[in-house]
């Protein structure tokens, strides 16, 4: 059932959940609200998304108010 219901049933679909729980997990271990995770992971440039996922403080950057 999970197959179905997760899209998974094609060996890239697999790939793609595992990646995405994945980064939620990061996030989760981070302290950190999964949707500014990923706003920052897909916003910013490549050594800021890396230095989020390294856990590194990021550099200061205006976001909107109610998201983050």
């Amino acid at each position: 059932m999970r197959r179905v219901i997760q899209g998974t049933r094609s060996a890239n679909g697999l790939q793609n959940h595992s990646v995405i729980r994945s980064l939620f997990e990061t996030a989760r271990r981070q302290g950190r609200k999964p949707h500014c995770f990923f706003q920052d992971l897909l916003t910013l440039n490549t050594a800021q998304a890396q230095a989020a996922l390294d856990r590194k403080s990021l550099a200061a950057k205006p976001r909107p108010p109610l998201l983050c």
